[in-house]
């Protein structure tokens, strides 16, 4: 499954992922191949050991840090779940879904529990990768990485928090303020059918201009960075980057732009799926950008994405993949 997977993502020009919810057996493999030395890819991997999550299994979180970390594979995070999806009606809301009466969605920590986890967690130097959709399950999951800064007192934490479907617009500035990086999957920003039919109508038209608001986070100066949540979508990141800047489906010229407002420009999409993701994994002075000292991390594309139609990035092959300077995929 590893072999497969890293010569899909070296094909589409990635030279590092985040395996956002690794459990014993994934960094086994990980670690098997890196000692191999046949893994083409860097791993940066978040412990997933279920939710909730207790301080009780600090020690085994440990162990696998331990025993698991490599040249190219750094068990350096701890993934959290906090709520599911709007479109399950599962995601955790601060105001009621329009068509379940005083129904809101239950968040899966407590907020005193999650405050308590992330204090230990931080404490750790563990980073830490929450899947937060609903606007309650963001308020809080910010609230308890402020809570673990006021008790640990501030470092160089980024931590993280992804997907952000739904975010309180009060709650825009605190990613940059409290220096949590906004991972957005921007494929999903695209009008489909899963939003016009089963999200904005749970919501309203109020609350779902607040839906990806990807350039109101990037506007209030955090770091945002790009994800694909492979396999549940497409693991290339043009599609992502294409959508981000027409908030269409990848292709389509005809379906007007979905909520045009948080729609970004082709700069960012691409700081997004480079320096800013090194930043986010601590990996910024090594790769990210190039420039004299840094890896040798570099694709070639057979089009320049700033001379083309934006409707036109998905179709962009990539010609050849570097890391460190070394070939790992050629077309």
């Amino acid at each position: 499954g590893l072999e497969c997977a890293q010569k899909l993502a070296n094909a589409f020009g990635i030279t590092t992922i985040f395996s956002a919810a690794t459990n014993d057996a994934d960094l086994r493999t990980y670690s098997e191949v890196d000692k191999k030395g046949a893994l083409t890819l860097r791993v940066v991997a978040a412990i997933h050991l279920g939710d909730p999550l207790h301080d009780s299994m600090l020690p085994r979180i440990r162990e696998l840090r331990k025993r698991f970390a490599g040249p190219r594979v750094r068990p350096a995070a701890v993934k959290l779940f906090t709520d599911g999806v709007i479109e399950s009606r599962t995601a955790a809301l601060l105001a009621p879904y329009l068509d379940r009466q005083g129904d809101s969605g239950t968040p899966v920590y407590d907020p005193g529990a999650l405050k308590d986890l992330a204090v230990a967690l931080d404490r750790e130097g563990l980073q830490i990768h929450v899947h937060a959709i609903g606007d309650r399950a963001i308020r809080m999951t910010l609230d308890a990485f402020a809570y673990a800064r006021a008790r640990n007192g501030a470092h160089d934490a980024r931590h993280s928090i992804t997907h952000l479907q739904l975010i309180d617009p009060d709650d825009v500035r605190r990613f940059r303020d409290l220096g949590v990086t906004a991972n957005f999957q921007a494929l999903w920003a695209n009008g489909d059918e899963y939003l016009t039919r089963l999200t904005e109508p749970a919501l309203g038209a109020r609350r779902s201009r607040w839906l990806y608001p990807i350039a109101s986070v990037v506007r209030s100066g955090a770091v945002v960075s790009g994800g694909s949540d492979w396999s549940v979508s497409s693991l290339n990141p043009l599609d992502a980057i294409e959508t981000g800047i027409t908030h269409r489906p990848p292709g389509d010229t005809m379906q007007p732009p979905w909520n045009p407002a948080e729609r970004v420009d082709l700069p960012t999409m691409l700081a997004m799926y480079t320096i800013n993701a090194a930043h986010a994994n601590h990996m910024e002075r090594e790769t990210g950008s190039i420039e004299v000292g840094k890896f040798a991390d570099l694709i070639v594309l057979e089009r320049n994405l700033f001379e083309m139609p934006p409707e036109e990035i998905h179709k962009v092959r990539v010609l050849r993949t570097l890391l460190e300077g070394k070939t790992v995929f050629t077309q």
